[in-house]
């Protein structure tokens, strides 16, 4: 009689063990006969990318080069620095027609920065809760408010005392926002914040 209580279950593991060792071996056999290439859609991969890399370096003029020629992919579409770039190269590509940047938009404003602090009295006592609080511009300017404070500020035309004249008015700015309004008509036009009515400045359209 065996000294083993139960040898099936010794068995059971030998058997086991030889079709774990056949399936690695099985692995080794596949992985040499096929080589690197695991996976034929790796292979296909490989090719699609070389293709498009191609069609790149030709700016996607090449036969079958169209399908990649969408937007954001051409070499033109957005200016780009290389090793022998300057910035102002670059601001030079910037400045060609049709392509518009955020300064281009304000650089011909005026600026009025609403100081930070303007949310508790006692800028009014230096006229600097708007920053410059007169402004003297031509008909045709665009004036910009920009809050710099942590607070949200209006700038609304008209006074504290007769309220809102309904020649513009920003709405809410909110903290780090902007508001921009043309003056298209020649005049005075006294502003302030309907939330801090001790904050007033004037903007004079000649």
């Amino acid at each position: 009689m065996s000294e083993m209580q139960d040898p099936h279950n010794y068995r059971k593991v030998g058997y086991s063990m030889i079709l774990v060792a056949a399936s690695l071996a099985a692995i080794g056999i596949v992985q040499v006969g096929i080589g690197p290439n695991v996976l034929f859609a790796d292979q296909m991969q490989r090719d699609n990318t070389a293709f498009f890399e191609m069609c790149k370096a030709g700016n996607y003029l090449g036969e079958g080069c169209d399908k990649f020629d969408k937007k954001g992919n051409t070499l033109y579409e957005i200016p780009r620095m290389t090793l022998d770039d300057t910035e102002e190269d670059v601001t030079i590509v910037m400045e060609q027609p049709g392509i518009e940047t955020a300064e281009d938009v304000i650089k011909d404003a005026e600026i009025v920065s609403i100081q930070e602090g303007t949310g508790v009295p006692g800028c009014e006592e230096t006229n600097e809760c708007y920053i410059p609080s007169t402004l003297n511009i031509s008909t045709g300017t665009i004036v910009v408010w920009k809050n710099n404070d942590s607070a949200a500020h209006f700038a609304t035309s008209g006074t504290p005392d007769g309220g809102p004249d309904g020649s513009f008015d920003s709405g809410m700015i909110m903290a780090g926002a902007t508001y921009e309004f043309e003056f298209l008509d020649k005049g005075e036009f006294a502003y302030y914040c309907l939330v801090h009515p001790w904050m007033i400045g004037t903007v004079t359209v000649e």
